[in-house]
This record gives C-alpha cells, sequence and structure tokens, in this order.
C-alpha cells in the first residue's frame, strides 16, 4: 500500500521476467545457506593454518635457543611444548633444502613437496637466521569435523527455511498465475485499465476455489466493494467526457493507493471491487479504507473546473470455499448500501442483519409494485397555520394500506421506492390523488389554498415530471397555486447542477410553490436558495422539540427564523407540540406552525369532516386547537 498499511495481496502485475520467475525466496535461502557453508570451510581452514604457524613459530623459538652447532638438535623440550598441540604432527628444521626432523608423532612423516589435502604442510621462516625455516605438518581431521557439523547445521535449517517459503510460495504463484491470466488485454476494462467485471469475478473465483486452508472457513481476507458519491451529478452536469476522466482519476488513485499487488476491478459504472489476500484485522481494512476515502475525495481537474467525488465502501471478510462468488459480492454490495445509506463517505462491514434487512426490502418492492398496480396507497393529510391560527395549507402525506400488513410506515418503503425507481410512477400516482382530493374537498365548499406534497430528487431527475404534473393539474382543473412541492434541504443543495435544478426552476417559473423542508438538518446556500426562489423554509422539528428543554440554545432558531424574514419567504416550525413552543415560536416572529398540537394526520375524509368543524369553531385555549382524533386510521 503506498500510503497505508502493508499487505501481502494478490499480484496483479504482468509476466514476471525470466529472472525474477527464477529467483524465488526458497532459491534465495538456498543459495545462502551454500554460500555460508563455502565462507565457513574457507575460514576455518585459514583459522588452522595460522595455528600451525603460531605453533611453528613457538617450536622455532625453542630450536633457536640452543647454542650455536654443525647440526641442529631438537631441544629437550620441544616434544613437551607440542604435546597439547595434536594437530601438529611432525617438525622439519630447514636450512636451505636440507631439512632434518626434529619432532614426528607416532607413525607421522615429515613435510614432503607435493599436493595433499590432509595433512597440510605450512614453512616458518625463522626471523633471525635467514634461510632457515621451519615445516610444520598439521592434521585437518579435527578441523574437517567441526566443518561438517556446522555446515549439516546451516543446511538444514536452509533447508527448512526453504521448504517453508516454497510452501508459502506456491498458492501465491497460483493466485499470480491467475490474475495474469486475467489481465489480457481483452479483460481489461478498455477506460481506467483495471479488470473488467468478467476477469475479475474469473479472478475471485480461482482464489476462492484454490488451495484449501489449514482450518475450513478461516478468514482469508478481505472483499471490498467500492461505489462514488456525487459521481451522477458530474456527469448529469459536466457530460460523459467529464465522468470518463473521473473514473481514470479514481482509477489511478486506488492503484497508488492500495499498490501494484492488489487486485482491483471496475464492476461497472462507477462501481469497483477490490480483493485483500492475508488480511484477517478488520483494524487494517479500516485504515486502509480511510486512507482511500481520503486519496479519492480530494479534487479532480476536469478541464477548467475543479469537482470532487466521495467514496462508499462495504467490506465483507472472506471465508473462502463457503460460498459462491455471487454471494460474497453480494454481501460486500449490501455492506456498502448501509455505508451509502448511513451517510455516505464510509467503509461498513458486512453483517447477517443487513442480508435479513436486503429481504425485507426485496420482499417490499415486490409487494410495492403490486401496491403500486392495485392502489393500495392513500393520501393523509396535516394541516399549516398562520400565526393567528388561520389553516394556510396542508401537507399530504402517503401511506401504504397493505392487505396483509397493514398500514405500512412511509419510512419502510419510500427508501425503496427511490432505491429500484418506483418511486417515479408512486410520485405521479400521489399527485394525482391529492388533486383530486383538493378538488373533493373544495367541492364541500371548504376553503383550502394549496396542498403540499413531498417531491424527491430522482422525481425532480425524470424529464416528464413537469409534463406529468402539468396533465394532471389540468385534468382536474386545478391551477399551479393550488401545489407546493416541499423538497429537502440536501436535495435543494445538491440538485443544482443537472435536470433536477432545470425541473426546479420550470415549477417556480409556472407558479408552483416550492418548500425546503427539514431546514438546518443539512447544509445551505443563501445565494442558491435565492436562485430557487423558495417559497418557504420548514425548520426542522429537532430544532423546534429543543424549545423549553434544558441547555435550549435559542441562537441556531432565531437566526433561521431571521433569514427567512430578510429573504421574504415564510417560516414554518415543524413538529409543534406544546403551548410553550408556540409563545415562543410566535415571539421570534415564525410565521407558520404544523404539528400534533394543532392536528394529526388524517384521512381525506377526517380532513373534511375537521375543517367543518373549524368553521366559526373559536373554542380553543390561547389560539391553540386541541389534538385532533385521528381513530378512523385504525379502521383504515
Amino acid at each position: 500500500m503506498a500510503s497505508g498499511a502493508q499487505t501481502s495481496q494478490v499480484p496483479v502485475q504482468g509476466g514476471a521476467s525470466p529472472k525474477e520467475g527464477w529467483l524465488t525466496p526458497a532459491r534465495v535461502v538456498s543459495i545462502a545457506a551454500v554460500c555460508l557453508c563455502v565462507l565457513m570451510l574457507v575460514i576455518q581452514l585459514m583459522g588452522a593454518r595460522a595455528s600451525a604457524e603460531a605453533d611453528g613459530q613457538a617450536a622455532l623459538a625453542l630450536i633457536e635457543q640452543q647454542p650455536a652447532s654443525v647440526s641442529v638438535q631438537a631441544p629437550p623440550s620441544l616434544a613437551a611444548a607440542m604435546a597439547p598441540h595434536q594437530s601438529v604432527l611432525s617438525l622439519s628444521h630447514c636450512a636451505g633444502s636440507q631439512c632434518s626432523t626434529l619432532f614426528a608423532r607416532e607413525q607421522a612423516e615429515p613435510c614432503t613437496y607435493g599436493v595433499s589435502f590432509n595433512p597440510q604442510c605450512v614453512a616458518v621462516r625463522s626471523k633471525t637466521n635467514v634461510g632457515y625455516s621451519l615445516l610444520v605438518r598439521f592434521d585437518l581431521l579435527a578441523v574437517l569435523k567441526d566443518i561438517a557439523l556446522n555446515m549439516g547445521a546451516v543446511l538444514l535449517v536452509g533447508g527448512v527455511v526453504a521448504l517453508w517459503l516454497k510452501s508459502r510460495q506456491a498458492p501465491q504463484q497460483t493466485r499470480a498465475a491467475s490474475t495474469q491470466q486475467a489481465k489480457q488485454p481483452s479483460e481489461l476494462d478498455a477506460l481506467t485499465g483495471l479488470l473488467n467485471r468478467v476477469a475479475f469475478e474469473a479472478a475471485l473465483k480461482r482464489h476462492n476455489e484454490s488451495e484449501a486452508l489449514p482450518t475450513k472457513g478461516s478468514t482469508d481476507g478481505c472483499l471490498m466493494y467500492f461505489d462514488l458519491d456525487r459521481f451522477k451529478i458530474i456527469n448529469d452536469t459536466h457530460g460523459h467526457i467529464a465522468g470518463d476522466v473521473v473514473l481514470k482519476t479514481v482509477a489511478k488513485r486506488l492503484k497508488y493507493t492500495l499498490g501494484n499487488d492488489v487486485l482491483i476491478g471496475r464492476l461497472g459504472g462507477d462501481e469497483f471491487a477490490v480483493l485483500l489476500v492475508d488480511v484477517a484485522s478488520q483494524a487494517t481494512i479500516e485504515q486502509m479504507g480511510r486512507v482511500v476515502i481520503e486519496q479519492v475525495s480530494k479534487p479532480i481537474q476536469i478541464d477548467s473546473i475543479t469537482d470532487t467525488v466521495g467514496l462508499s465502501i462495504g467490506a465483507y471478510m472472506i471465508h473462502r470455499g463457503e460460498m459462491g462468488i455471487g454471494d460474497m459480492l453480494h454481501r460486500a454490495d449490501l455492506a456498502m448500501y448501509e455505508a451509502k445509506r448511513t451517510g455516505r463517505g464510509r467503509l461498513v462491514f458486512f453483517e447477517e442483519a443487513m442480508d435479513t434487512a436486503s429481504r425485507k426490502r426485496a420482499q417490499i418492492q415486490a409487494d410495492l409494485k403490486k401496491a403500486l398496480e392495485e392502489r393500495q396507497m392513500f393520501m393523509a393529510y396535516q394541516p399549516q397555520f398562520d400565526a393567528f391560527d388561520s389553516i394556510r395549507g396542508v401537507e399530504s402525506l402517503v401511506r401504504w394500506r397493505h392487505p396483509t400488513r397493514g398500514v405500512v410506515s412511509p419510512d419502510e418503503f419510500i427508501p425503496v421506492a427511490e432505491a429500484n425507481g418506483l418511486i417515479v410512477p408512486l410520485g405521479k400516482m400521489v399527485i394525482d390523488m391529492v388533486c383530486a382530493d383538493l378538488v373533493a374537498l373544495r367541492a364541500q365548499r371548504l376553503q383550502l389554498p394549496y396542498v403540499s406534497m413531498n417531491v424527491s430528487l430522482r422525481q425532480l431527475s425524470d424529464p416528464a415530471f413537469v409534463t406529468d404534473v402539468q396533465e394532471i393539474l389540468q385534468r382536474h382543473g386545478l391551477q399551479p397555486t393550488d401545489i407546493e412541492f416541499e423538497i429537502t434541504e440536501s436535495t435543494a443543495m445538491g440538485g443544482h447542477s443537472g435536470r433536477e435544478n432545470v425541473t426546479l426552476r420550470q415549477l417556480s417559473e409556472q407558479g408552483f410553490r416550492i418548500a425546503i423542508d427539514d431546514f438546518g438538518s443539512g447544509y445551505s446556500s443563501i445565494a442558491r436558495l435565492q436562485d430557487l426562489k423558495v417559497d418557504k423554509l420548514k425548520i426542522d422539528r429537532v430544532f423546534v422539540q429543543a424549545i423549553g428543554k434544558p441547555n435550549f440554545d435559542p441562537a441556531l432558531l432565531e437566526l433561521m427564523i431571521t433569514l427567512t424574514k430578510r429573504l421574504g419567504i415564510k417560516s414554518v416550525a415543524e413538529g409543534v407540540e406544546s403551548v410553550d413552543q408556540v409563545v415562543w415560536l410566535r415571539q421570534a416572529g415564525c410565521q407558520m406552525m404544523q404539528g400534533n398540537l394543532y392536528a394529526e394526520p388524517m384521512t381525506h375524509g377526517q380532513l373534511i369532516n375537521w375543517m367543518r368543524l373549524q368553521e366559526g369553531d373559536h373554542s380553543f385555549d390561547d389560539g391553540v386547537w386541541a389534538p385532533t382524533q385521528t381513530l378512523e386510521f385504525a379502521e383504515a
């Protein structure tokens, strides 16, 4: 890894050179062991020779201490001096080429000219008498025994290490061969140079079916599933060429950050996958994930502009051989989906609960398709009031009357509808039902200025959205001013560069009311609010419900209300549930309120009855109506 923890990974480089292929770790150890043995042999032989020379110097000193005479005789102490030096076999004193033996062990012969490995001879020259020397014949048997023992130990250790390395290298060579086979030009992604989906899955399969681990099911690395955040916005805003630049840049950053020895593939679109081998620590993977997200999220230069993408990562700890690669990828994908659902720009590990939730979503998706066909949806409405407790409009809330589960919360089916595209036909059905209900209500001579409804980013990106809305309004005889569209703060701020922006502009220009929902829960740009020509800001209920509680800080809430005044738009407080909240909001200048204190969500029939009761009804305390009972929901 270029900038993170080092890991042992599946090699993904092209074929190794012949030198790299021959010089394996096992062979390196074997060569090193042989070289060490040779070095030990040379050192010990040189040591034996140096010891023999030292013995010869000592013997020569004893000989030269005798009085000068015609013939050199062995001093009486010579045999005793040589007794401890068992390797010395004989000593011959030489004057020129004439030599005489002064000391010899039993059956030992004096030095002779010729080549002999054992025993060997060494000549020690006299330092006082020129032309005189002492030939020392010494035995190497003891030295050779030591050398044999040491060399045997070295070769044994080297052999064990080499065999161990070779056993570890065999699976790696298998994986390397698999990866090299996968990286044929026809199996590389043409845009990024990474493995394409077919090649990545083939390499993953080879790894999954390769040599079994000692313990079946042991953790054997991690499969990571990457998905870019904000890529669609860049693609829609700047075009597909800019999108290609982003994908190529991200691919380079992945290879740089993870290193060349990691299996990386592009599965399609803005989705990538990475296989980390021999990594069992989640802490290590989390560290790698943080580094990858940081690198990918850096600004990208696209011609003359600079933009950024984010990265959401799902991780699945591999249990090799326990399941097919399809299930492995599915689990990593589920973890990635959870990373996106919980805030994006993070890494999430797979948990079994995610699979259960996925099956539940799949069941909801199947049931939802049938629900749209059979029109099992119905609308609930919650009134919105001005500072004088006059009803100004209602917010419509879609509900699902499931044939077996009863009323299903929108928190369950709306995310599924947005994820699979069913939000578009669902949204169209909602608009039609809301318009029909508004017409029916006005037919009862009840005055309702407008109905507000939520619209998602996916709906705004639908090119036919504005046309569909116009057709529905025309069919019901309504005007754009009768409808208010609520978009979340994140949608308003994030959907400003593409089809969504065009749709919002068209809606605003045609006279539809635009409201920002959950204001304060995300981030906003004043310029963006002015650009959208927003009619109202709905303050998130979190701020409203904090009123009157310990440690309540009114600064942000006052700032939001003041902002609406400065911009000339209305402020709506959501989630009002107490009189104290109403009093504080009125004193702060909040213009509209909505919450269960005034009225709980009610069906269309309940709304008609409730509005009839409110005509001429002023029996409220301090301007606040008692909560509305919605028992009909149980019957619905």
